[in-house]
């Protein structure tokens, strides 16, 4: 009787839970234990803040130094080949060097990074929920979408210093990317395999164990299976990425 009851009791007892401070830092410092009493605790909406808030942070201060200078190289490449006229090119400069141009950077970052985090719920969701038949909730997968990301936050800051110190955004890489030969204009190639080194880059990499070992802590799905079946997602996402990025790439 004793015994049962004490069963009953551990049971019924809550997991503990962990302030949204403690938690972040944990993420970096003991990431299997950084998923506790997330089952009973909504705070997925806290590492998304953050998120939000540095990369609208970044966006601002890059927008004159790197953003708007790439733009001018794109612009002044359509001008020598015809495909726009000097006065149009006036006309975009001056609106896009404006606060109009300026909310637009900050406002785009606002838009992205929450609809990211959703996308990669979606992905947790389907592969440890669907496919590994864990029935997993996709609450859950989207806390380990959103406290994952704070892993990319040095990732960003490594972005910024480096679009700040070549005052253009183009052929910032901090992957493996960084092997290749700049390339003036950059090929669709180029910036393709350029995605996708950094996406298996130490940065990515880093991300994407943290992001397994919360979705096998939440799904109680084996380790194993979650990182096989994850990382397959994840290289489809990169690719995916890799070829969007090719595609808005202006033909050199």
């Amino acid at each position: 009787m004793d015994s049962q009851v004490a069963s009953d009791v551990a049971i019924a007892t809550p997991e503990p839970s962990m302030s949204v401070w403690a938690r972040s830092v944990a993420i970096f410092t003991r990431p299997t234990q950084a998923w506790v009493g997330l089952k009973g605790h909504v705070q997925w909406w806290f590492p998304v803040l953050v998120m939000l808030l540095f990369a609208m942070g970044s966006a601002a201060l890059l927008h004159q130094r790197a953003i708007v200078p790439m733009m001018q190289e794109s612009w002044d490449r359509q001008v020598a080949s015809g495909a726009m006229q000097p006065e149009q090119v006036d006309r975009m400069e001056k609106f896009f060097s404006g606060p109009t141009g300026l909310a637009i950077s900050v406002v785009q970052q606002a838009i992205v990074i929450p609809i990211i985090t959703v996308v990669v719920g979606l992905l947790v969701w389907f592969g440890v929920g669907f496919v590994l038949g864990t029935g997993m909730k996709y609450r859950l997968a989207l806390e380990v979408a959103a406290w994952a990301s704070l892993i990319s936050l040095p990732n960003y800051i490594l972005t910024t210093v480096l679009a700040w110190m070549k005052q253009t955004m183009r052929g910032v890489h901090t992957g493996f990317g960084i092997l290749l030969p700049e390339m003036d204009p950059p090929s669709k190639f180029s910036v393709a395999l350029g995605a996708v080194l950094d996406g298996i880059g130490p940065l990515a990499i880093w991300y994407l164990i943290v992001a397994i070992i919360g979705a096998a802590y939440l799904s109680g799905a084996p380790k194993k299976t979650t990182a096989w079946t994850l990382t397959v997602l994840y290289l489809v996402l990169v690719v995916f990425g890799a070829a969007l990025a090719a595609m808005f790439t202006p033909a050199a």
